[in-house]
């Protein structure tokens, strides 16, 4: 792990830490109508969501027709959307990793199978994408020695775990989140700011009942860091944050 000191870490933990498996899971509640996806490229699909207050866009990534990425902003921080600038006409990106008072990353970040920070937060939860296939696990599985995944992120909590919704504290934001389930993973950013366990209830909740359908969800960074930037054939869409980045999960058109 890492040390870290300061006000704004501080205020993180009492804002956006999650206390895991203390109790039974939160059971969603059913809402009418389903989430509908359609295609803006190919290997991704879009559906933007209003419902009981939580509102955003959906993207699912089939990782069989896209190269997924874990793109640095270089020396300096930068926004999601510049972080995008030079990566070709069409591209999908949103904000990855959580950041110190000095604005380093924080936990395992790993692009192609590199590591750019080899720290690893057992507490956290982790994305790990290999032979495009992703899974959501703590950060205990991540190997201490080598990156452990193509693309590895880490983020905090685990919104669904199995299916399920753990406790979580109370915290509300704007959000943004990844959801894996093999072969697929699905990006979901929110304009709108949510109850942190209402956010992870909407992921766990079924499409056919109106929700996101994740098996299993991690929380990236949020609030502030909460952006998206969507160039595509059949969509183009900005969700504008408040300060620069050091990294973003991006999508690119996988190369022939």
């Amino acid at each position: 792990g890492v040390e870290l000191g300061g006000s704004r870490w501080l205020a993180f933990l009492l804002s956006s830490a999650a206390i895991l498996f203390a109790t039974p899971e939160c059971r969603a509640e059913s809402r009418e109508g389903a989430l509908a996806f359609a295609a803006v490229d190919d290997g991704v699909r879009h559906a933007a969501f209003s419902t009981d207050g939580i509102a955003g866009h959906a993207f699912d990534v089939d990782l069989h027709g896209v190269e997924l990425r874990m793109i640095g902003a270089g020396v300096a921080h930068r926004t999601v959307d510049g972080i995008a600038v030079g990566l070709g006409p069409h591209v999908l990106a949103v904000n990855a990793s959580f950041f110190d008072e000095d604005g380093k990353a924080m936990g395992r970040v790993v692009d192609g199978g590199r590591a750019s920070s080899m720290s690893r937060l057992p507490s956290w939860g982790a994305l790990v994408v290999d032979r495009k296939r992703a899974r959501i696990v703590m950060g205990t599985s991540l190997p201490k020695g080598s990156p452990g995944g193509e693309v590895v992120v880490q983020g905090l909590p685990r919104l669904v775990v199995a299916g399920r919704v753990p406790k979580l504290k109370a915290a509300t934001a704007t959000r943004t989140a990844v959801c894996a389930d093999g072969a697929r993973i699905t990006l979901v950013t929110t304009t709108s700011r949510v109850e942190i366990a209402a956010f992870a209830r909407f992921l766990a909740l079924p499409r056919a009942r109106g929700g996101v359908g994740c098996k299993d969800a991690l929380n990236l960074d949020g609030g502030r860091s909460t952006q998206l930037h969507a160039r595509l054939p059949k969509l183009e869409l900005d969700v504008k944050g408040g300060w620069g980045l050091p990294n973003a999960l991006v999508v690119l058109p996988r190369h022939s």
